[in-house]
């Protein structure tokens, strides 16, 4: 059985960006709310979503509670945090880190684009260290906001992986 995934719009857009986005497919079944697939077309204009992303609405009081989340989170990470409780996902994409903290918060196993790419090396999706090494830096010159620090931290865990 695969994992059943959901994300909001920064990871499909950072990994478009980036061309990785199989990694998303590999992960499991990728699915989001139709918010996300909006933000995603207004933000990626000339990347189309793959087809493999599966758009599923939100119930009650799954829906409820989104709307009353985008108090404290935009309406796209709301929503597909809502949806992830809906789903019961086993994993939570975001690259945004009140999202992240609001999913932790919620008991949801979470990830980033940068974890994602983390876990492809581990599991052997990414072949050889440069094809990850130079995906971690795509990753950081993307519309990805992230610390030199985490990038630093990264490079030197791929780096293990491929050392181990």
């Amino acid at each position: 059985m695969r994992r059943i995934v959901v994300c909001d719009t920064g990871p499909l857009l950072h990994l478009s960006e980036t061309n990785i986005i199989n990694l998303l497919h590999l992960a499991g079944e990728i699915i989001i709310p139709p918010v996300v697939a909006e933000e995603f077309k207004q933000n990626a204009s000339d990347i189309k979503l793959p087809d493999w992303v599966i758009i599923k609405e939100l119930e009650e009081p799954h829906k409820k509670k989104a709307l009353d989340w985008r108090k404290q989170i935009d309406e796209g990470e709301a929503a597909a945090l809502a949806l992830s409780m809906q789903i019961q996902a086993e994993w939570f994409l975001t690259d945004d880190a009140i999202a992240r903290q609001f999913g932790e918060s919620l008991g949801l196993e979470i990830h980033g684009s940068i974890g994602l790419l983390l876990w492809g090396v581990a599991v052997g999706h990414i072949k050889n260290e440069k094809d990850a090494l130079n995906s971690l830096n795509a990753l950081a010159g993307s519309s990805l906001w992230v610390s030199d620090r985490v990038v630093n931290q990264a490079h030197k865990a791929i780096h293990a992986l491929y050392s181990a």
